[in-house]
Formats: structure tokens, C-alpha cells, sequence
């Protein structure tokens, strides 16, 4: 029998079209079209160089011992440096490397939350957010936006009560890739409450197009010291593979990540941490490149979904999803089924939290030809359904 705390287990409900989509391959050998990951799909994207000269000296040089827990310090240095220059004033004890934004994102449940407390978190969200509420049997409360860009703060204000431990934000967001822009709103409901602190993901942080920019609560000093921000490598040096990221929370917490992680996971592999910190040294040719081909490509996709009468598309401001909302009626399940069948993997909406249902993700990151190719046969499909 599986621990009473685990009575919810399942696989990420995120992945269900990526199971699926592999299964066909697997049994019928056809080609899907992949825009259900949550990934780089297409070559043309790879890590930094340095990152991967990086791999290869650590390995030459043996470069295979525990390091310490938190991160090697010369990391810890860089992402402090990094911080800062995002506006959030660090220290390298403030940062903690663990592997990959999910764990931080478990970890920082683990910390801060006990049977009964609450959490805030939004709806539509990410997944793993509301997994680690459920089995430390806290409190689950949904924040709906006005809008996709901005939080309804008057009911956010509402949700929070003396059981309320922490509130969970993304920005960019997941699933939708919009920026929540109404942060300075959003700050003026949590200081009003000192009991709460605030986990902030914000693993698309530097994939945000022009002209909108990346801001973060933790830049507002009152509430420095009861932020939590979550990031990672993965997204923004194509390192999805080598599982790591990073948490720049106040001392007092960083020491409290330190003792849990050095009881779980002891250390992020050193080669990964030498990758990590060679891809902070990246020269600025490297991200404007990426940046651009990630745009064009977004530009592609939404041009095509946009000439759908029947689907309802928002330009993604941040990361590389976009989130199309069927027609009316349409079951997001049956629709990913469908589009299944004429070989194109997108994720139902509803995958995300109840607000989610009736739309679809998709990740734009294939090919440029075969990212025309699957968008296209998403919008003809969705063409032939009688309205």
C-alpha cells in the first residue's frame, strides 16, 4: 500500500499528449508533429558552447567529487551577480543550485507548508505546484486573472486569512506565456498581510519578447525577504536535459534550503555546475540570436492560428508556448484526440487547472517548416468541425 500522502499519485497531467503521441510512434510507426513538449524541439537550438567546452573539461580533468551542497561558490557568485543585475540586490548565500526548478519548486513546498495550511496559486498553473500541495494536505486555493495579464487582486485579497502560509505566481506564465503586469497591485494586497510568503517561478525570465520585459516582486524591497524565486537553465541555455536551476530566497531561508537539499539530493553534479556557470559567461550574441529565432518562429505559428476564424489566440509575450482557445462547446480532451489523429501533439488546456479548459498548447520550437506544417494542419481540422 502507497503512503495515505500519495493517494493522488499520477503521472503529470501535462505529458498525458506526449504518452500518447510516443505510444502511436511506438506502435504504428507514423510521424506525429511534436508541439506538446515543454522543450527544444528543434537542433538548431543548443546550449552555449562554453557550456558544452565546459562538459568536456570537467570530464577531462576528473571533475566527478561531491561539491558542496548548496553550489559551487563560484556559481553562486555569478547567479548573486545575475540577480542583482535583474534588480533583486544577492548575495551568493541567498542562492541555493539544485537540480532543475521543479525540485525547487517541491523543495520550497516542502519548507513553508504544514497539514492545513493555504496556498494561493493560479488557475490555469503548473501542475507540480498543486501535486506537492496535495501531499503535504495543504489548503488549495485557486486566483483567477481579470484578464491574461493581470491577477484579480480583489479576489486575491479575499483567499488570504490567517491560514494562508504562501501565494504562488509564474510569470511569464504557465501555460499561457502572458506576463502578469499588474505586479505593483498584486504588492500592495501582500503587504497588507506579513504572514505570507511568495514563491516566485520564473524559469522564462529571459525569454520575453520585445517590447515586453520581465519584472519580478522580489525587486520590491518590502517584500524581498519573504520571496522565494525559482529559475533555471533549462529554458533560457537550452540545458533542459542536465536537470538545473537555482533558488534565490532571503538568508535566513537559503539556510533552511541548504539543510533539506544536503538530506535529499546531496549535491547537482558538478560537471552540470561548471556547464552552468560557463553559460552565465555567454557573450550577449548568444541570447540575441536566440531570442530572434524564437520570436520569428512564434511570429510563424501565431500568424497561421490567427487566420482561424474559429480559434481565439493571444500573442505569447514570454516563453514558447502559445495557448489558442477552441471554439465554443469543444472539449479540449476530444480536440487533442483529434488533432492526435491527423499526426499533430498539442496539450489540452484543462491539463493546467479547471481555467484552462477549452484551450490547447502548443510549443513553437520545431523547425520552421514543420512547425508550418503542424499549425496548419491544427487549423484545418479545427475548419472542418460543423459550428
Amino acid at each position: 500500500m502507497l503512503s495515505d500522502r500519495l493517494s493522488h499519485f499520477e503521472l503529470p497531467p501535462q505529458w498525458s499528449t506526449m504518452r500518447e503521441a510516443a505510444q502511436i510512434e511506438r506502435e504504428t510507426g507514423r510521424k506525429i508533429i511534436h508541439m506538446e513538449k515543454g522543450d527544444y524541439v528543434s537542433p538548431e537550438f543548443m546550449p552555449p558552447p562554453e557550456a558544452l567546452a565546459a562538459v568536456s573539461a570537467s570530464l577531462q580533468q576528473g571533475y566527478v567529487r561531491y561539491s558542496p551542497g548548496p553550489g559551487l561558490w563560484e556559481l553562486r557568485e555569478a547567479l548573486a551577480a545575475e540577480m542583482s543585475l535583474r534588480g533583486r540586490p544577492t548575495v551568493p548565500e541567498e542562492i541555493i543550485v539544485t537540480p532543475g526548478a521543479k525540485y525547487a519548486i517541491m523543495a520550497t513546498l516542502l519548507l513553508l507548508l504544514d497539514d492545513g495550511d493555504e496556498v494561493i496559486m493560479p488557475n490555469p498553473g503548473y501542475p507540480p505546484d498543486e501535486f506537492w500541495a496535495r501531499y503535504l494536505r495543504a489548503k488549495i486555493k485557486h486566483v483567477s486573472f481579470r484578464d491574461p495579464c493581470n491577477v484579480d487582486t480583489e479576489q486575491l485579497a479575499s483567499l488570504i486569512t490567517p491560514r494562508t502560509k504562501l501565494v504562488i505566481f509564474n510569470s511569464p506564465q504557465r501555460p499561457n506565456g502572458q506576463i502578469i503586469q499588474n505586479l505593483d497591485e498584486i504588492a500592495e494586497v501582500l503587504l497588507r498581510f506579513p504572514h505570507v510568503y511568495i514563491a516566485s517561478d520564473e524559469i522564462f525570465s529571459k525569454m520575453v519578447y520585445p517590447p515586453f520585459v520581465h519584472r519580478s516582486l522580489s525587486n520590491i524591497a518590502e517584500l524581498r525577504d519573504r520571496t522565494v524565486v525559482i529559475d533555471t537553465f533549462s529554458k533560457s541555455y537550452v540545458m533542459t536535459g542536465l536537470r538545473i536551476g537555482w533558488i534565490t530566497a532571503p538568508l535566513s531561508l537559503a539556510e533552511k534550503f541548504d539543510i533539506l537539499l544536503q538530506n535529499s539530493y546531496t549535491n547537482v553534479s558538478t560537471i552540470i555546475q561548471e556547464a552552468a556557470l560557463a553559460a552565465l559567461q555567454t557573450p550577449p550574441a548568444y541570447h540575441e540570436t536566440w531570442l530572434s529565432n524564437l520570436q520569428r518562429k512564434r511570429d510563424l505559428a501565431y500568424e497561421i492560428l490567427k487566420g482561424c476564424k474559429h480559434l481565439q489566440t493571444d500573442i505569447t509575450q514570454g516563453s514558447f508556448y502559445l495557448f489558442p482557445k477552441l471554439p465554443s462547446g469543444i472539449d479540449d480532451h476530444e480536440a487533442v484526440k483529434r488533432f492526435l489523429h491527423q499526426g499533430v501533439a498539442v496539450v489540452p488546456g484543462s491539463a493546467f487547472g479547471t481555467a484552462g479548459a477549452g484551450y490547447i498548447r502548443l510549443t513553437f520550437t520545431l523547425e520552421d517548416e514543420v512547425l508550418a506544417e503542424g499549425v496548419t494542419r491544427l487549423v484545418e481540422e479545427v475548419n472542418r468541425w460543423s459550428f
